[in-house]
């Protein structure tokens, strides 16, 4: 039976958790760019409607050149996606006796898994100027390969998140707290 209290409980720790992965994504392009030397333009942190940032580097696409923007452009989904991964490594690890920081923790790696590479190997497809992977057009290639190693980065990401959330609810007290505990 669904519960409403029971998902409730997970809204604030899924909304925090996409906040702390989106900012952590745009800033890292942010970084990148001013690190590598280009000029930024303008950062616009959560401020479209939509609780979506944008990086605007003040060099127009069409005088991108060169592998470093390659870095500027692909660094925050590399960075995003390892951190995915560390904690789902480490799940055993950083499990702690208060269930909202596991609940938060466990949405920010299930956004690291999943969020870029989805992104990059789908929704890039459909996206006006490729976005980020856009950035393959600074040193003349296709998008078509970073698009097929996201994509197979996604399916085996998607594996190990459905195995990781067959874990997580067989053990709802960890994440849920003793309030809902045997509620299904």
């Amino acid at each position: 039976m669904f519960d409403v209290r029971k998902r409730l409980r997970f809204l604030f720790p899924a909304l925090l958790a996409y906040l702390a992965h989106h900012s952590l994504h745009e800033t890292t392009h942010y970084a990148a760019a001013r690190l590598l030397g280009e000029p930024v333009a303008a950062f616009r942190l959560l401020t479209n409607g939509w609780l979506t940032s944008r990086v605007v580097y003040a060099t127009p696409v069409s005088e991108r050149t060169g592998l470093h923007w390659l870095v500027i452009a692909w660094a925050p989904a590399a960075l995003t996606t390892l951190m995915g991964l560390a904690l789902y490594a480490t799940r055993k690890r950083w499990l702690s006796p208060w269930p909202p920081l596991n609940a938060l923790l466990w949405f920010l790696g299930a956004y690291g898994l999943v969020v870029d590479p989805l992104y990059f190997g789908v929704l890039s497809i459909f996206i006006r100027g490729w976005g980020d992977v856009g950035a393959v057009k600074a040193v003349g290639w296709s998008p078509w390969p970073v698009r097929l190693v996201a994509l197979a980065v996604l399916v085996v990401n998607s594996l190990l998140l459905i195995r990781w959330r067959r874990e997580s609810s067989e053990q709802p007290e960890a994440y849920l707290g003793r309030a809902v505990r045997g509620v299904g």
